[in-house]
């Protein structure tokens, strides 16, 4: 366990949380800002001591006791000083690195923002107390896993201390070794030795050779010499740390814990386990009585412990221990995830992924005939996959129900700025490379930052999920149906060459979970080896000349066998919920082939999930309620946006024509058909003579006169993203992906993943499109006014395509979508063919409007196109996959049906 000079991260580094008062002799001089006409000097006094008394019981580690205090002695500047005054700032910081203590990283880094702008604005941005609070925020960011963020304020810092203070100041030498564990941490030892080594000749020069914080840097230093195996060179320098430590703060401080945790990990390593077992229980103990049961640190000292039971062969106390650590950790994501933005909450949870990796390992290699260890497993994975995506979706659905419509700036003021981001990005740019990309750079930062103060607004930390359990995703299954859960995970290795090789390369395992009994869980194999089986099957898929009874049935073969083969005498069900992970999210299940010779969609009717987390939330009996009739949008015309009448709804009579040529229709020689894709070369797109005659069938097929039309001209971003919760959207266009890039030209969209998907929308080509440019990224999707809206349906190529994140899904317009508020989605893998899908389309419908449910009419529809010999390759009809709510839409019924509105197969 490293330490920081105070504070520590769950991953054994400690990191340095700074007093304002301790380290750098914060003075309040007279203010320049205006004073308050009388101030209350015996108010003031009492809120020093209230301060100096928290920051005394803080150094004792009784945070419980000090956090009254604190937040007493903050009440009282405010009231009399006002909210901008130095000693609030004081305050800020005090009660910011207490709830960061006690693991609340939610409640501390708004603490900190406010700190930091007091400061800057009063102090100026070059001041030692702006550094001191650039470092605390950097710390925070650190502990969540955060590293590219705590950098660049690590260094801003360090620059500013050393021209204020000199470069052997002692809190310089703080922050080189808060800087040397932030290296330490992404395993780049080389950065980070001589940081410490600079950082330990700093203050044994001026603290003396026996001051705590030399003491901190020798524990941290042979953390890293540990980690590299190097256990000679670490011992003297941790058994020289306790020393001072239990010399200078007494036996039962938590630096003192933490460095018993560290010793007796070295020994763990050397299998000196009697010993190890001795020192790892007396720093748990000391850790629980000075900080608490269920502090972050204790999760580190029993995960330590846990490692020491594997080691000794007590296989069932490993799991227990585990158990503790998995339940504590449910309690800080509680509290910190919702209070997180998207990018930052994936950091945190990738920081405690090795808690989750063990337990999943434990289950599969050492226990896999216990059904408490598979339960355990099982809902680990539950309760990490898909979390951000929930997390994020629901904050946002609070947020759009609790502010009124009047109070909305700030979601309109993301939108405005996602949309000039993506608008910057896709349109010709005369500028000089350097001052474009500032510009997409400064519009990036203003997106997060607009990102990050929206999620305080929706309401407070922890009020959107509740905990979850595998009972209630067991409720939530359908009789007929399973759900398989994969997930990606790496395997332990306990006599690994060093420790920071116990984790191997990842690996696929499935979970089978049915509405009764115990979950089944097996290992898949080494997942690079399996993605490269995906990337070649994927290959033939996307050739439909390539024979069907070649490589392509032999690969689908091969690849049941590797996914599904293991848990197949579970799978005798109609209904197969299934929540790929990784580059499984690229697979279509339905193509591959079972051992009776068959596609899997002809036995099973498939949906897909990002994890089984979400059937609780799917199976609410009251979803929101649509606000508008169904839309529909297509056949857009590229060239050219009308100012036709908001949204105004078109007449469904005929068939619609082609909306004007843009150049010749690409016919591919082996599909002869227009695909609905473009890798945006030139920025321009074909018209979809099929896309406009589908939406206007789709509009009949869904038998409701108030069904909203909008094709060719009419077809229009303004008009999207100015509609409000429709029954269900349905958009045949121009779809794309952009493969990411290195290259400077293409930052922006390599850096941002949800710019690099979306859709095609009238005046695409000429970059006008209302007060819009035609292109809805999936970035820009995610603002839409989806909330209740029962199928999204994108009737494009690539549609589901984006960059996979373990554990969170494709990161396109499905995960868009989802935020927007809705509860299905149907998209496509690749390019699809413009009359096939026009084709299936209708099909779809069809069978939607007569009341199947939404998995089981597109099963019907991708048959029907499988049953035509000329189309019999899985290129024609499993592209499209449906995700979320598989049962019936239930769409608003306003009048009769119009005559002719069902049209023939």
């Amino acid at each position: 366990m490293q330490l920081p000079f105070s504070l520590s991260r769950s991953a054994r580094r400690w990191l340095s949380v700074l007093s304002l008062i301790a380290s750098l002799g914060f003075a309040c001089p007279q203010s320049t800002q205006a004073q308050p006409v009388q101030v209350s000097q015996e108010e003031l006094a009492e809120a020093k001591r209230l301060y100096e008394q928290s920051i005394r019981l803080q150094e004792m580690g009784q945070y419980g006791q000090a956090q009254p205090l604190s937040e007493r002695a903050l009440a009282i500047r405010e009231k009399v000083l006002g909210p901008e005054h130095p000693e609030v700032a004081q305050s800020l910081n005090d009660l910011a690195s207490l709830y960061y203590s006690q693991g609340n990283y939610a409640g501390a880094e708004p603490l900190y923002g406010r700190t930091l702008a007091i400061l800057e604005k009063v102090r100026g941005p070059e001041h030692q107390d702006v550094a001191m609070t650039l470092s605390n925020l950097a710390v925070l960011y650190a502990d969540q896993g955060d590293y590219a963020r705590a950098e660049p304020l690590y260094r801003r810092a360090l620059t500013i201390l050393e021209k204020v203070r000199g470069p052997e100041h002692p809190v310089v030498a703080v922050i080189l070794g808060n800087l040397a564990i932030l290296y330490s941490s992404q395993g780049n030892d080389a950065e980070a030795e001589p940081l410490y080594r600079r950082a330990l000749a700093i203050l044994e020069k001026v603290r003396g050779p026996e001051h705590q914080d030399v003491a901190m840097t020798l524990n941290n230093l042979a953390i890293l010499y540990t980690d590299r195996g190097d256990y000679t060179g670490a011992e003297p320098l941790l058994k020289r740390a306790l020393t001072i430590w239990q010399k200078v703060l007494g036996p039962e401080h938590r630096n003192v814990a933490a460095n018993l945790n560290n010793l007796a990990r070295l020994y763990r390593e050397r299998g000196e386990y009697t010993s190890a077992d001795a020192l790892f229980q007396r720093g748990l103990a000391i850790f629980e009585k000075a900080l608490g049961p269920r502090h972050p640190y204790v999760i580190e000292s029993l995960f330590e412990l846990s490692l020491l039971r594997l080691g000794q062969n007590r296989l069932d106390d490993a799991r227990q221990i585990l158990q503790q650590i998995l339940d504590i950790q449910e309690d800080n994501l509680t509290l910190n995830l919702p209070a997180a933005s998207q990018p930052r909450s994936l950091a945190y949870l990738r920081s405690l992924k090795e808690a989750a990796d063990f337990t999943l390992w434990l289950h599969l290699s050492r226990l896999p005939t216990d059904p408490q260890a598979a339960r355990l497993a099982l809902a680990t994975i539950l309760s990490r996959k898909g979390r951000v995506l929930e997390e994020a979706t629901l904050a946002l659905a609070r947020l759009r129900l609790r502010l009124p419509a009047n109070a909305q700036q700030p979601l309109q003021q993301l939108a405005d700025t996602r949309a000039q981001l993506a608008s910057l990005v896709f349109q010709q740019s005369d500028l000089p490379p350097e001052q474009y990309q500032t510009q997409v750079r400064a519009l990036r930062a203003q997106v997060h930052q607009l990102e990050d103060s929206l999620v305080t607004t929706g309401g407070p930390p922890g009020a959107f999920s509740r905990p979850l359990t595998l009972q209630a995703v067991q409720q939530a299954l359908p009789k007929d149906a399973v759900l398989v859960e994969f997930v990606l995970y790496r395997p332990f290795e306990l006599q690994s060459a060093t420790p920071a090789q116990h984790f191997g390369a990842p690996r696929y395992a499935a979970y089978l979970l049915s509405p009764t009994g115990s979950p089944l869980g097996v290992d898949l194999g080494d997942a690079r080896q399996i993605d490269r089986l995906v990337d070649t099957w994927r290959g033939w898929l996307l050739d439909p000349t390539a024979p069907v009874d070649g490589p392509v049935r032999k690969l689908a073969r091969l690849l049941y066998k590797k996914l599904l083969a293991p848990l197949a005498s579970h799978l005798q069900v109609k209904h197969l919920l299934i929540a790929p992970d990784g580059q499984l999210n690229t697979v279509p299940f339905a193509a591959l082939i079972g051992p009776d010779g068959h596609f899997l969609l002809q036995a099973h009717t498939l949906t897909y999930l990002v994890s089984g987390r979400e059937l609780p939330r799917l199976a609410q009996v009251a979803p929101p309620t649509p606000r508008s009739a169904p839309l529909v949008v297509g056949g857009p015309d590229f060239g050219r946006a009308g100012p036709a009448p908001f949204l105004a709804a078109q007449p469904v009579t005929g068939k619609g024509q082609a909306a004007g040529k843009i150049s010749e229709i690409e016919r591919p020689r082996s599909s002869q058909e227009n695909l609905r894709s473009s890798a945006l070369a030139g920025f321009t797109v074909q018209p979809l003579p099929g896309a406009r005659a589908e939406a206007t069938a789709v509009a009949r097929l869904l038998g409701t006169p108030t069904t909203r039309l909008l094709i060719g001209a009419q077809a229009t971003e303004n008009a999207l993203k100015a509609t409000h919760s429709p029954a269900l959207l349905h958009l045949a266009t121009h779809g794309f992906f952009l493969e990411d890039q290195d290259s400077t030209e293409n930052e922006a969209d390599s850096q941002e993943p949800l710019l690099r998907s979306g859709v095609a929308l009238a005046g695409f080509n000429v970059r006008s499109s209302g007060s819009e440019d035609g292109v809805l990224t999936a970035l820009e999707a995610q603002g839409l006014d989806l909330e209740g809206t029962e199928l999204a349906v994108i009737s494009a190529c690539q549609s589901g395509a984006g960059p996979v994140v373990g554990g969170e899904g494709v990161q396109g317009l499905r995960r868009a979508l989802a935020l927007a508020g809705t509860r299905s989605q149907m998209l496509a893998l690749w390019a699809v063919g413009d009359r096939t899908t026009a084709e299936l389309m209708k099909r779809f419908y069809k069978r939607l409007a007569a009341g199947a449910g939404r998995s089981e009419a597109l099963r019907q529809a991708q048959l029907a196109i499988l049953n035509q010999p000329q189309r019999s390759h899985p290129f024609w009809w499993a592209s499209f996959a449906a995700s979320g709510d598989w049962r019936p839409v239930q769409l608003p019924r306003h009048g009769h049906r119009e005559a002719g509105a069902v049209l023939p197969p």
